[in-house]
């Protein structure tokens, strides 16, 4: 098969490799579509350590065409998405329903071989249905760029009807925290992104206002003013001063969700403010599988617009170049097959 893989530091190419097997317990899923994640930037940049060989790509959709003979409750030809990481099923965090939390998980196109090839072997419980009308480019996304930002708004940010939510980085995920933010009943929706075209986007997916965080003396300050003080902020970058930034947009009793992965060290306020205030700070880390039905869900039902989701579908010819452009706040998704019907 053909596969895009990762060689060293800002180099993928495009390559000739062994079809996967389905091993124990598994599938070969034809791949219909793939997205390219900030993730998957960050790792051909060389900043997440992968070994050379591997092929990036966690967001997944395709088509059953192989089976393990001990796998039951699948056939050839299902429509389908994966779960992004394989887990142990036996960690308490994985036995209490927190599968985003296993203690022992195997990512795909880091641990293991990733999406951004012809074919893809899966343990069958990585795989959810993908609903009738759902293309598999937008299934793809929802297993993270849909999911990852429902699980912070809905399981750990628990955002109310009338609630004013903040979001700091509208990229691919920001940019459905604010739709969903919307569709969950938030009173007032703010966005801060530096980038043009993200706050546009950011608008166009229900943001009452946005901010571009440069061009304000004060940021911190502006951001609360135009929220009216947030009830609930997310922050989606991974950066100290985009964290500081949320925090400083909280009302008395607000609460921030860290959803951006970075080594930074952010600041707290100082103490009596931060206790005085009752602010609370929370990490959200992915998805479970549970998220992902659910987001598949909306989209299903046309409840989620999803029309700005996407911004370029490239074949596997073209996906290599992806890497030497800047990420786009919509997704960029790969398509190294069209939708079949189970033959390989």
């Amino acid at each position: 098969m053909r596969a895009v893989v990762f060689r060293e530091p800002g180099v993928v190419k495009l390559e000739t490799v062994a079809d996967p097997p389905a091993g124990p317990g598994e599938v070969v899923i034809e791949v219909a579509a793939a997205g390219v994640c900030g993730t998957d930037h960050h790792l051909v940049a060389g900043e997440l350590g992968v070994p050379a060989g591997t092929i990036p790509g966690h967001e997944t959709a395709g088509c059953v065409v192989e089976i393990s003979p001990d796998v039951d409750g699948v056939a050839v030809g299902d429509r389908v998405v994966c779960y992004g990481q394989v887990v142990c099923g036996r960690c308490e965090a994985c036995r209490s329903g927190h599968d985003n939390r296993c203690t022992r998980p195997q990512g795909f196109g880091m641990a293991r071989p990733g999406g951004f090839a012809e074919y893809l072997a899966a343990p069958a419980s990585c795989l959810l249905p993908l609903p009738d009308g759902v293309e598999p480019e937008i299934g793809a996304i929802a297993t993270d760029a849909i999911a990852t930002p429902f699980h912070a708004l809905d399981s750990v940010g628990a955002v109310r009807p009338g609630e004013r939510v903040v979001v700091v980085g509208t990229g691919g995920l920001g940019l459905h925290a604010v739709a969903l933010a919307r569709l969950m009943g938030a009173g007032r929706v703010v966005a801060a992104d530096p980038s043009p075209q993200a706050r546009s986007l950011a608008l166009a997916a229900g943001a009452d206002d946005v901010l571009d965080p440069a061009a304000v003396a004060d940021p911190g300050r502006e951001l609360r003013a135009l929220a009216g003080g947030a009830h609930a902020a997310f922050e989606f970058v991974g950066r100290a001063d985009t964290v500081e930034l949320a925090l400083q947009s909280l009302t008395a009793g607000g609460r921030l969700v860290v959803v951006g992965v970075g080594h930074d060290r952010p600041r707290l306020p100082p103490i009596i403010r931060f206790v005085g205030m009752e602010l609370a700070v929370r990490g959200s880390f992915g998805s479970t599988r549970t998220d992902i039905a659910a987001a598949l869900a909306l989209v299903a039902a046309g409840r989620l617009d999803v029309s700005r989701s996407v911004s370029r579908r490239v074949d596997l010819d073209e996906a290599p170049d992806v890497f030497n452009r800047p990420a786009c706040p919509a997704r960029t998704v790969i398509t190294p097959h069209p939708p079949q019907n189970g033959t390989r």
